[in-house]
């Protein structure tokens, strides 16, 4: 199974971690010190506000309940419905895109109960980022953000969930590393916020040298 490459003239970058990692942080950040270098960037996340977005968003935070098949399908609905809407237009016009979760959570999250082959042959039409930032931080860690942030705690959101997932992650990570020659970079996200933004960009800036 291939996954098609961007052959786009804008830059795909996706920032992928367990939840309370900081993606969306990261993600601003990472949009932030493009723009200031003069590079055209859009900050996008997944799920999206979309018709599945709006689904999923519902069943992660318990007010609706799905199968664990179902939660798979939606997300890579959802993931197409994105990438036909939104990422592929503006890569086309030589925007930069930076996207708040992509493919590897769907296989990481997904996989461990439904089988990863099946999750990633969902969403083999999905292009490669040209970049994919993995940010690394303990569950304990996590799960401390996670309970100084908001009140409601989401589906997979306690330790030993994120504890499987972080390992399955770099499994995954590994894995399209090795088969599909994905650029992946992996990150100590448990530094302050600016020194993570400042390792996130030492692997960022090289897409721009091409």
């Amino acid at each position: 199974m291939a996954f098609p490459h961007n052959t786009h003239p804008g830059r795909f970058i996706v920032v992928e971690g367990i939840d309370g990692s900081g993606l969306t942080t990261q993600s601003t950040g990472i949009v932030r010190e493009l723009r200031a270098a003069g590079t055209a960037a859009f900050q996008t996340k997944e799920p999206t506000d979309g018709p599945a977005g709006g689904v999923l968003r519902l069943a992660l935070t318990k007010r609706l309940g799905l199968t664990a098949e179902t939660f798979a399908l939606l997300f890579a609905a959802d993931r197409m419905d994105h990438l036909n809407a939104d990422v592929i237009p503006r890569l086309k016009m030589g925007t930069t895109v930076v996207c708040d979760r992509y493919i590897f959570s769907n296989i990481a999250y997904q996989g461990v109960e439904l089988g990863q082959d099946w999750i990633q042959a969902l969403n083999e039409k999905s292009i490669l980022p040209d970049l994919t930032i993995f940010l690394d931080v303990p569950p304990e860690t996590c799960m401390k953000r996670i309970y100084a942030r908001q009140a409601r705690i989401e589906h997979f959101e306690d330790v030993d969930t994120l504890s499987s997932i972080r390992t399955t992650f770099l499994s995954v990570l590994r894995r399209f590393r090795q088969e599909h020659d994905a650029p992946i970079a992996v990150v100590d996200g448990s530094n302050p916020i600016e020194m993570v933004t400042r390792d996130i960009m030492r692997h960022v800036m090289p897409l721009f040298r091409t």
